[in-house]
C-alpha cells in the first residue's frame, strides 16, 4: 500500500514538472498497466480524464484497466471491494452459472469492454495499438478461465475492435456505449440465442425501427460540470401492431440482467432516452419482448440479489426462462461492490 502511494506521488511530481517547464503531459514510464494508472492519477479532474477530440474517460475505468489480472490473488491488488473475500469475481460467476444450469437455463455472460480499451488512441499521451493489445490480455485470460469452468462468455472486445473504425461504439461524453455499440451487442446476442432449439418454437412478433438524432448531456460531462452536449443517432423500436415502445415481459424466455448498460436509452430520465436501448434492440432482434432486470448501481452482486428477490416472490419465475444474459461493465471485476455468491431461488 505504501509503495503504491509513493509511486502516485512520483507520477504527480513528474507531471507537475513537465507541465510547468514544458507545457506537455508526461511521457509515463513502466508497464502499460502502470502507465494507465498513472494517467488516471495525474490527469483526472472530478473523476474524469479529458482525452483527445472531445473524448472523456472515467477515472475509475482507467484504474480498472490498469489491473494485471481479474481473478485469483492478483485481482485483490486492484479490487476496491471492502472485504477481500468478495474481491475475486470468478467463484461468484461460476456459482451463478452452475445454479442456472441446474435449472436448465443457459447463462450468457456479456461484459461490456472499457471505452479506453477500444479507443486507447483517444487517451491523452501516446498509446500505441500494441499497448492496447497488452491491456487486453488480462481479459482474455479471465474469459478463458471462465470458459474452462463452463461459463458461456461473449467476448465483445474483438467485435468492438473490428467495428470501431466504421462506427462510434461509445458516447464521447458518457460512460456507456452508443446506439451503434448497443445495436452491435444485440446482434451478437441474437445470433447466439437464435441457435437454441427452443427458439424456433416461440411465436414471433414484428417490430418497427426509426432512426433519430438525439442530443444528450453525458454523465462524464456532468461530472466535469460542463454543459457540453453530444449528438447521437439512436434507433427507436416500437411494436408494429400497437405502435408503442415494448415493455418488459416477465413471462419471456429471455432475461436481460445487469447494470445501467441494460437501462441506458431504454428508461429515459438521466439515462437520456427511452425505447432505444439494449432491451429494445434485443427484443427487435429476437422478435419477442425480453424480460428486463437492470440496476443503476453495481451489476455484479445487486443485480443477482434483484433476481433472487423476483424468484422468491414468484416461484415459477425461473421456470419460464431459457436464457439469462448478464450484461455489465468490465470495471465491476475490480469494483467496490464485490462478488458475493447469491442464490437464484429460495431453497
Amino acid at each position: 500500500m505504501g509503495g503504491d502511494i509513493t509511486m502516485k506521488i512520483l507520477y504527480m511530481m513528474q507531471a507537475v514538472f513537465l507541465l510547468f517547464f514544458t507545457g506537455t503531459s508526461p511521457v509515463l514510464a513502466g508497464t502499460v498497466q502502470e502507465q494507465i494508472v498513472a494517467l488516471a492519477t495525474t490527469e483526472a479532474e472530478n473523476g474524469v480524464v479529458q482525452g483527445k477530440d472531445g473524448w472523456l474517460f472515467l477515472k475509475d475505468e482507467l484504474e480498472h484497466l490498469g489491473s494485471k489480472a481479474f481473478y485469483g490473488p492478483e485481482v485483490l491488488e486492484a479490487s476496491k471491494a471492502a472485504k477481500p473475500e468478495f474481491g475475486d469475481p470468478l467463484p461468484a460467476i461460476v456459482d451463478f452459472n452452475d445454479q442456472l444450469k441446474e435449472r436448465g437455463i443457459e447463462l450468457i455472460f456479456a461484459p461490456i469492454p472499457p471505452k479506453a480499451l477500444i479507443y486507447t488512441d483517444k487517451l491523452p499521451g501516446d498509446f500505441s495499438s500494441e499497448m492496447a493489445l497488452e491491456l487486453e490480455q488480462p481479459y482474455k485470460d479471465f474469459y478463458t478461465k471462465l470458459s474452462e469452468q463452463g461459463v458461456h462468455v461473449l467476448d465483445l472486445i474483438p467485435t468492438f475492435r473490428a467495428a470501431r473504425e466504421k462506427q462510434q461504439l461509445y458516447c464521447k461524453t458518457d460512460s456507456h456505449f452508443s446506439g451503434m455499440g448497443l445495436a452491435l451487442v444485440a446482434e451478437e446476442l441474437g445470433g447466439i440465442i437464435e441457435q437454441g432449439k427452443w427458439y424456433a418454437a416461440i411465436d414471433k412478433k414484428e417490430f418497427s425501427k426509426q432512426t433519430r438524432d438525439v442530443a444528450i448531456h453525458g454523465d462524464l460531462a456532468a461530472m466535469q460540470k460542463t454543459d457540453t452536449e453530444e449528438n447521437l443517432s439512436l434507433q427507436f423500436i416500437t411494436d408494429t401492431a400497437s405502435g408503442k415502445a415494448e415493455s418488459s415481459d416477465p413471462a419471456s424466455p429471455v432475461l436481460l440482467l445487469g447494470d445501467s448498460h441494460t437501462l441506458v436509452f431504454s428508461v429515459g430520465g438521466d439515462l437520456h432516452s427511452s425505447g432505444a436501448g439494449l432491451f429494445d434492440q434485443l427484443s427487435a432482434e429476437l422478435g419477442l419482448a425480453v424480460d428486463l432486470l437492470g440496476v443503476r448501481g453495481s451489476g455484479a452482486t445487486p443485480s443477482r440479489i434483484k433476481l433472487y428477490q423476483r424468484s422468491r416472490k414468484d416461484a415459477s419465475f425461473l421456470e419460464k426462462k431459457k436464457t439469462v444474459i448478464w450484461c455489465l461493465t468490465t470495471r465491476e471485476f475490480t469494483g467496490s461492490g464485490g462478488w458475493r455468491k447469491i442464490p437464484v431461488a429460495k431453497k
